[in-house]
């Protein structure tokens, strides 16, 4: 069965631009065949370098507009942009942030996907007994809440959604969630990770759900640290004249190896600078 890989990048900021370029070329080099690779971009001519190894599903700002839906809430795109490569054909469907690159051969992956496993990057906490107050203000808006068959109730485990993948045989999953997310917001519930909420409850309740955390890693805790080593590769990729087969070749060869997460506090922003200390 085929895997489809899917990123999402808009607009043409530099760092979002090179982030995808790494996340595609670490994914291709640990996918197993067959494979499919896929960007949801509307900015296509950014991502002309890869040829016929990267299918490109543009997007313009009408369907950005509605894929934010009736609450114009733009994390909703996201969830958008997995339903939207699953309807392209038959296939297992997984999910990438911009920020995660694949560490690892990817078969145990696609294999549990066979088996009919769902898969989110990792279980981050659970809300009935988080610590913040804003996800304990979500946690009694929704506690004990029925969301178009999605039940929340206790331990209602959060998951991290930079990772997103579901098997040929489970789409629908991506569906319930999706409803789940409309029905949150159409009841008045507003917080940022709604709708990693919603797909965590949907997927959680297949009891299938399982992390991906053991092959591919999430670095949106230090993405000035890991842009860094993006830019030095993508540079030495230009340099080189590599094309794809070589740049995948070579991205596999030479991992970033950077911390995960960095506790920033108020004076690294002032100090780093004149210290020369990575993040």
């Amino acid at each position: 069965m085929l895997t489809r890989y899917v990123t999402l990048s808009l607009g043409e900021r530099h760092d979002l631009t090179a982030r995808a370029h790494l996340a595609l070329l670490a994914v291709m080099a640990h996918a197993p065949q067959p494979a499919e690779f896929c960007i949801v971009t509307d900015k296509p001519e950014l991502y002309r370098w890869f040829g016929d190894r990267l299918r490109l599903l543009v997007v313009d700002g009408p369907t950005l507009t509605a894929w934010k839906g009736r609450h114009d809430f733009f994390w909703r795109v996201e969830l958008m942009t997995v339903v939207h490569a699953a309807a392209q054909g038959p296939a297992h469907v997984v999910y990438l942030d911009s920020d995660v690159l694949a560490r690892k051969p990817l078969e145990p992956l696609v294999e549990g996907l066979a088996a009919g496993d769902v898969f989110m990057h990792l279980h981050e906490h659970d809300l009935a007994s988080a610590r913040r107050a804003g996800d304990r203000r979500l946690w009694r808006q929704i506690d004990g809440r029925d969301a178009a068959g999605v039940r929340f109730a206790a331990p209602c485990p959060m998951w991290n959604a930079g990772v997103i993948a579901v098997g040929a045989g489970n789409h629908a999953v991506l569906d319930r969630a999706l409803a789940a997310l409309d029905r949150l917001m159409d009841d008045g519930i507003r917080h940022n990770l709604v709708e990693q909420l919603a797909i965590s409850a949907a997927f959680a309740a297949s009891g299938r759900l399982r992390p991906a955390d053991a092959w591919l890693d999430h670095f949106w805790s230090n993405k000035d640290g890991y842009g860094r080593e993006i830019d030095r590769q993508l540079a030495e990729i230009h340099y080189r004249g590599m094309d794809v087969d070589t740049a995948v070749a070579y991205v596999r060869a030479n991992p970033i190896l950077r911390p995960l997460a960095v506790r920033k506090r108020w004076w690294n922003r002032l100090f780093r600078p004149l210290a020369g200390v990575d993040g």
